[in-house]
């Protein structure tokens, strides 16, 4: 899988996977870090896009978790979050590469994806 989006909001889930679907990314969904870490585990992601606030774990022990799983000890990872960055807890010493605060800008997220993991729409053309 390219992705791995984990939030526990499922308009957002819907939207997300699906404007990723549309930029030729594979898109696993998870609304729980139970189900994150099933999902990493089978099948590592190239990136993975966190909310900082799920039901069962925060963002950055959920990260954590996926860290010690063969695939993922490196993998990037961008948090998600409705606060402004400023008042969360540096998430670059939490391990995520980068930040995106909600509602999530469909373009600025775009940019952010492709820097990471690249275009995956002109890869899988020819």
């Amino acid at each position: 899988m390219d992705i791995l989006l984990v939030d526990d909001n499922p308009l957002m889930q819907q939207l997300m996977e699906r404007f990723l679907g549309e930029l030729g990314y594979t898109v696993a969904v998870a609304g729980r870090a139970d189900e994150a870490i099933v999902l990493a585990r089978d099948c590592a992601p190239a990136l993975v896009l966190l909310d900082m606030h799920l039901p069962d774990l925060d963002g950055p022990d959920l990260l954590k978790g996926l860290r010690v799983l063969p695939g993922c000890e490196t993998t990037p990872a961008i948090a998600m979050s409705g606060m402004d960055e400023g008042a969360m807890p540096p998430v670059r010493a939490a391990g995520f590469i980068d930040y995106l605060t909600k509602p999530i800008d469909l373009d600025l997220l775009e940019a952010t994806i492709r820097r990471y993991i690249g275009d995956r729409k002109s890869r899988s053309i020819g």
